[in-house]
């Protein structure tokens, strides 16, 4: 194939590619509208921007259903507007950005917490002379911790004494905000060569790093000389959910998804087969397949983990939701239903030697990002996928502690841990006799 024929595809995957982001995200703000009142719209959508973010806080409980939709509408067209200005062309890395984005807007991302990291990584590419294209992605992915922006600008637990009329808890997060930015692309490629590319959800690893750098400052420097270190606890304000809204919803949109990608693979399946079984390690799915076949991924992988869902009565509220479309954000970097259901497999063997159920919001919400293991399984084979997955189960309920629940991103830490561990042991066993 020449340059050109390349160079045309490029762009035709990149305008199918906005366009579902632009549509999806017109579709969340438009259903805000009519899913609850128009009255207490904006009032539940400034109560989500200026409450407490981090771990675990449903924007179902705070600002209602309807603010919720508008909350993710408004960050995913933020995402569409950011990649323009940036000029980028999406990829794989576009779309774990976008659905990462709107998965938290449920619980922990809003429309005024992810602009200072955002601002940092700018910052960060013009120190380094390169474009903003190359690390833009890093300050959605980076926006993981920015719980730590709510937390200093609308502290919860303190209140910073303001000087001269202006509180000083803003200038605070914001800087803490840029610093967090300007840090998450140098550590993030540090990390990656930790656990060579086998954890798709490498900046949760990177953003645990600095998530325990940081709470440990700010609770011994900040909460201890405030007196307020004793009362500081992982929240859990959790809403019942809208299990009746979200299995319509998403069936349909997921559904949506594969038709829309069978219409841009020129009305046909053809190439999903080599799609379904390759192996999802170090792997840009927009690249090999097309727009199409990658957009055929999501919707199969959004289906069959909602369905999942259903069966085991999860809640569907906002951790769980924000969960599922960690899920199919990886549908374009590697992760595939054949390469993630023994991940899947590894978590319902857990359940039958652990004393949790496989609805335990914990454990639900830890299998969406366990599936960022998925190169595990697809490369290396599907048993060892099922021990991955098994281990990050046994983790996933002790990690958040670590940095206080500040990183989002705390099931694609573990998932950094998992990895860490296993692959230098599955290395010299499986590869010993490889180059």
């Amino acid at each position: 194939m020449d340059r050109v024929m390349m160079a045309r595809i490029k762009i035709y995957n990149s305008r199918i590619l906005y366009a579902y982001f632009l549509a999806f995200s017109l579709i969340l703000v438009g259903f805000s509208v009519y899913v609850g009142s128009t009255e207490d719209l904006v009032q539940g959508l400034i109560t989500i921007a200026t409450g407490t973010q981090y771990l675990t806080v449903d924007a179902f409980a705070l600002g209602g259903l309807n603010s919720a939709l508008l909350n993710a509408g408004i960050l995913g067209l933020s995402v569409v507007l950011v990649l323009k200005l940036a000029k980028v062309n999406p990829s794989g890395a576009s779309i774990c950005a976008y659905f990462l984005t709107i998965g938290f807007s449920f619980f922990g991302k809003n429309i005024i917490n992810i602009w200072p990291i955002i601002f940092g990584v700018w910052l960060y590419s013009k120190m380094r002379r390169e474009p903003f294209a190359k690390f833009v992605h890093f300050g959605f992915f980076g926006s993981a911790l920015a719980p730590i922006v709510s937390e200093l600008m609308f502290p919860g637990l303190y209140s910073i004494a303001p000087v001269q009329g202006i509180p000083v808890g803003i200038f605070i997060a914001i800087a803490c905000g840029i610093l967090i930015g300007f840090m998450i692309p140098p550590v993030s490629a540090l990390t990656i060569k930790m656990h060579n590319g086998y954890n798709l959800f490498n900046v949760g690893l990177s953003a645990g790093f600095l998530g325990i750098v940081f709470f440990a400052i700010y609770r011994n420097f900040v909460l201890q000389r405030l007196g307020h270190a004793d009362r500081f606890v992982l929240n859990n304000i959790i809403s019942a959910g809208y299990q009746s809204f979200w299995l319509f919803f998403l069936g349909i949109v997921f559904l949506s998804t594969m038709m829309i990608g069978f219409i841009v693979n020129n009305r046909s399946f053809y190439g999903y087969k080599s799609l379904f079984f390759s192996t999802g390690h170090v792997m840009d799915f927009t690249v090999n397949y097309g727009a199409g076949l990658t957009l055929v991924n999501t919707g199969f992988l959004g289906l069959i983990f909602l369905t999942y869902f259903y069966i085991i009565g999860a809640p569907l509220n906002g951790p769980v939701i924000g969960g599922l479309f960690c899920i199919v954000s990886l549908s374009g970097l590697g992760s595939h239903p054949r390469n993630t259901l023994p991940i899947l497999a590894g978590y319902i063997l857990a359940s039958l030697i652990a004393p949790w159920s496989l609805n335990n919001l914990t454990i639900v919400v830890g299998l969406c990002f366990a599936t960022g293991l998925s190169p595990i399984s697809g490369r290396l084979g599907y048993h060892w996928g099922i021990i991955a997955g098994l281990i990050h189960a046994a983790l996933i309920t002790s990690t958040a502690a670590f940095y206080g629940g500040f990183n989002l991103y705390n099931g694609g830490f573990t998932s950094g841990l998992v990895a860490i561990v296993l692959i230098p042991v599955l290395g010299s066993l499986v590869f010993r006799k490889k180059p």
